[in-house]
């Protein structure tokens, strides 16, 4: 009886050795006396080296200026060429503060068109229509543009509002201006720019109170510095 637990308890024993042993097993082979021979494998470790990369170098300025050109629609006096400038500062990632004057000219009204040349509701000086205003951005979605599979820029769709000034038939009035752009960035100095804007101000010009709506689009280049 001890003879026997004595026995089981080495084959126990030579097991665990066995098991524990760093030699990893590959297959087994019958020699010529029928016996099994254990072929031992050799760890290779793959020679893995990390790969370099460099990042874009990226100006830190945080002044943009440049100019713009587009279309406005001025409120009963139609649509009409616009140009300007501009000028931004990027307190932050997101929030930038920008500066614009713009400039165009107003048409003839419906009511002066129906009657004849020979009514007219504004002189020709009255009609020249310029603003400034200062607005607040925010940048929503910053992202990528991808033009090619291989050619991106980096780019952002924003929100702008603020307050202005419009001098418009001889009058000065306040106004408020709300909109969004989208800003791609061709390389570290230069960027172009598509805004939309509403300029909001109230007038009595045609006999009657409202508040009126000056729709434009314009498109531009920035340059940072």
């Amino acid at each position: 009886m001890a003879n026997w637990f004595q026995q089981l308890l080495l084959i126990s024993v030579a097991g665990a050795g066995f098991a524990l042993a760093p030699v990893t097993v590959s297959a087994a082979e019958d020699s010529n006396d029928g016996s099994v021979v254990i072929n031992p494998i050799k760890i290779i470790e793959p020679d893995v080296q990390a790969r370099k990369t460099e990042e874009a170098k990226i100006d830190n300025e945080v002044f943009e200026a440049g100019f713009f050109l587009g279309m406005i629609s001025i409120e009963d006096f139609g649509t009409h060429p616009l140009y300007g400038v501009k000028a931004s500062f990027h307190a932050t990632e997101d929030f930038f503060l920008q500066a614009n004057y713009g400039r165009s000219k107003a048409g003839r009204t419906s009511y002066e068109t129906i009657n004849g040349s020979g009514v007219d509701i504004l002189t020709d000086s009255d009609r020249k229509y310029s603003y400034y205003d200062l607005l607040v951005g925010y940048n929503l979605f910053p992202g990528e543009t991808f033009v090619t599979s291989k050619l991106t820029f980096n780019s952002a769709f924003y929100l702008v509002g603020g307050v202005g000034n419009t001098s418009f038939a001889g009058d000065e009035q306040f106004t408020m201006v709300f909109g969004t752009g989208y800003r791609i960035i061709l390389s570290d100095w230069l960027t172009w720019n598509m805004d939309f804007r509403d300029h909001m101000f109230e007038t009595e010009l045609l006999s009657k109170k409202k508040t009126t709506h000056n729709i434009e689009f314009a498109t531009g280049l920035t340059v940072f510095f």
